[in-house]
Order: structure tokens, then C-alpha cells, then sequence
């Protein structure tokens, strides 16, 4: 039987539509999120039955969460006019294309339809590098077809999990859910993998110089993949898997430098949790992950200890990825910024909470 752990809701940003994925600046208050508008019942992809984004009618939020613990929104639509806003990251190091601090977030990946449901539109998925405080537009990297990183594997068809780890190093996870067949057993459009994109190389490929991709590698992930984290500790990237039909039943797993240089996926460190979404590592080596479908959050301590997190008026019903912080006044100890993603609910229905846990 797995043992519950409770948490203390901090805050609870309320209006939000459709968010992803949240992380928080290193000012330990400023956090950022996207938002994007998705929906289902779209007779062209998959028989209504597919989750299609509305284009450009996602947008990111800039919120704050007070030394006293207040969680307020300080700018509603800090960039406007973007389409499928994922993954999120913040840059922790100055490296030669951005400076330290910078924004990552993925955005315009596939499905996508017009924003009067016709479709399909055109997509071209890439990262969009971003100032948090003023939405300055600091750069995007291309992970469309024609792109460098395209040449040397494939595009990217759903680009979804971001992770930055402490040296710039760039980790995206691609789900490629656009395959227009009913049959989640049908093959994937492109190969699910996750990709490492080198500090060095993000200059040259927003760039678009040759020989950009050359250093980039991946692991492909058989039962697909959703978010990705870095871990603390090791810089160790981690990934989980989320199809319906995946062998493992839904996997956690841990993917060492030897994985990328293979690109062949190691067996997976957690399974049969169903059809995860988010991942996150604490600086006490807990993996947190979320399973979006039965609303859970599973924590798995360095320990061998198994919980499933919740908290006094946590308002999820389908959290997503979900990111570690560490906000100032908790003086160390870890929160999670979970984004409930809520596929169905009208604009503004969602939320994004922050949830103090200690000691994990």
C-alpha cells in the first residue's frame, strides 16, 4: 500500500487556460508558466477523439509568490500570440548564446488547428527563448523540418518536456502523439525521444549554422515520452513514458550520458504507474511524477519510500508536468508548481498551485 504525503498549499494562481508546465527565476519568488487552448472533437484528427491546439491563442504568465507566501499574477499575458506552450525551463549559467536567467519554454507543436477549429495549421516546433521580467524575445531554437537538428535525426512533431541543467545543457522531450489513426497502437509519425542539445550548441542553432546539430544526441523512447527533469544531484536527466499502450505500463526512467550516447533506452527505474505526464528530481534525489488520468501525484525517495502527494484544497483534477522550486521563505525546503492541464475546460478554468513539501 502506498503511504500518502501531505503537503501545504501556498498558493493557487486562479484564470489559467490549459498550463503545462511552470518554474521558478532564481529570485526564489518570480515563476513563469505557459498557457495554451487545446480541445478534442475535431473531425479531421483522429475521429474527434485527438487533442488539438488552437493557434495562437497561447500565451505566458508572469506570477509571484511573496516572502510572506502570497501568490499573485503580475503580468496575465507577459508574451501573447504563441501557439502549444509546453515544457518550461530557466537558465542557471551565462553561456555563449543567452544570458543567465533567460526563459525556455516549447512551443507550436503538432496537432495545431485554426482558431476556428479548422485545420490542420502549419507548425513549426521550436524552443522560444525569453526575457521573464519584460517577454523580450531572446531567441528560438528550430526543431522544424528543414532545421539542423531535422537533418541529423528528424523533426520534432510534439515537442513537450524542457530541462536545463546547472552547465546550459538543454534536454526536450517529443512526444509525437500526431499519427491521425484512432489506434494508439499505430506507429508514431517521428521517432518519441528525448534530446540533448549541448550549451555550446544552442548559439549555432538558433543561428541556423552548419554543423549545429552535430554534437546533439537523443534516446529513443519506445513507450514514448512526456516530461523530462535534471536531477540536482547528478545532472543525471530523467524522462517519463505516457502511451496507453506502453510495455512498461508507465515508466520512470533514468537516463544516464552512456543512454545518449547509445540513444537505445534503459529499463525503466519505476513502472505500472499508468500514463504519466510531468517529472522532477529535489535536491534530496525524491523523483516526483505526475499520472495526469487518475489526478496523482507519486513521489519515490531516495530511501525506497513510495507516496502519494496531496494536499488541504489543492485544486488539480489533471496536473502535468510538475517542477521542483524552492521558494524564499521556505528557507530551503522544496515546493511543487503543478499545473492542471484539464483537457475540455473553457479558457481561464485551470489553475496553477504551489504546493510546499518538506522534507521530500
Amino acid at each position: 500500500m502506498t503511504d500518502r504525503f501531505t503537503g501545504k498549499l501556498l498558493g493557487v494562481v486562479e484564470g489559467c487556460t490549459n498550463p503545462e508546465s511552470a518554474e521558478m527565476l532564481e529570485d526564489g519568488e518570480t515563476f513563469v508558466f505557459g498557457n495554451c487552448r487545446l480541445d478534442v472533437g475535431f473531425p479531421w484528427f483522429r475521429e474527434s477523439q485527438g487533442l488539438v491546439y488552437l493557434e495562437g491563442e497561447a500565451f505566458v504568465t508572469r506570477a509571484r509568490i511573496s516572502r510572506d507566501g502570497e501568490v499573485t499574477v503580475e503580468e496575465r499575458r507577459l508574451i501573447d500570440g504563441l501557439t502549444t506552450t509546453l515544457g518550461c525551463d530557466v537558465l542557471r549559467a551565462d553561456i555563449e548564446a543567452f544570458p543567465r536567467g533567460t526563459a525556455f519554454i516549447v512551443a507550436d507543436g503538432k496537432p495545431i488547428a485554426h482558431p476556428d477549429g479548422s485545420g490542420p495549421a502549419d507548425a513549426r516546433p521550436h524552443v522560444l527563448a525569453f526575457d521573464p521580467m519584460s517577454g523580450e524575445v531572446r531567441g528560438r531554437v528550430p526543431l522544424w523540418e528543414g532545421s539542423r537538428i531535422a537533418r541529423r535525426f528528424e523533426a520534432l512533431e510534439m515537442p513537450n518536456g524542457l530541462a536545463i541543467d546547472a552547465d546550459g545543457n538543454m534536454y526536450i522531450a517529443d512526444c509525437p502523439h500526431t499519427n491521425p489513426g484512432v489506434d494508439p497502437a499505430l506507429p508514431p509519425p517521428v521517432s518519441p525521444a528525448v534530446y540533448r542539445i549541448p550549451a555550446a550548441a544552442l548559439g549555432p542553432l538558433v543561428r541556423d549554422e552548419p554543423g549545429a546539430a552535430d554534437e546533439v544526441t537523443r534516446v529513443v523512447m519506445p513507450g514514448y515520452v512526456n516530461g523530462c527533469a535534471v536531477s540536482p544531484l547528478d545532472g543525471v536527466c530523467w524522462g517519463v513514458s505516457c502511451s496507453p499502450v506502453d510495455p512498461v505500463g508507465g515508466g520512470v526512467y533514468r537516463l544516464p550520458m552512456s543512454a545518449f550516447r547509445s540513444g537505445v533506452q534503459p529499463p525503466p527505474v519505476h513502472r505500472d504507474l499508468g500514463e504519466l505526464d510531468g517529472v522532477c528530481v529535489t535536491r534530496r534525489g525524491t523523483v516526483v511524477v505526475t499520472a495526469p488520468m487518475k489526478n496523482e501525484i507519486h513521489a519515490f525517495t531516495a530511501d525506497g519510500g513510495h507516496f502519494l502527494v496531496g494536499g488541504a484544497g489543492l485544486p488539480t483534477r489533471m496536473p502535468a508536468d510538475i517542477n521542483v522550486v524552492y521558494p524564499r521563505h521556505l528557507d530551503g525546503e522544496p515546493a511543487l508548481m503543478v499545473a492542471d492541464i484539464m483537457v475540455g475546460t473553457p479558457p481561464g478554468d485551470c489553475t496553477v498551485s504551489v504546493l510546499a513539501v518538506p522534507g521530500l
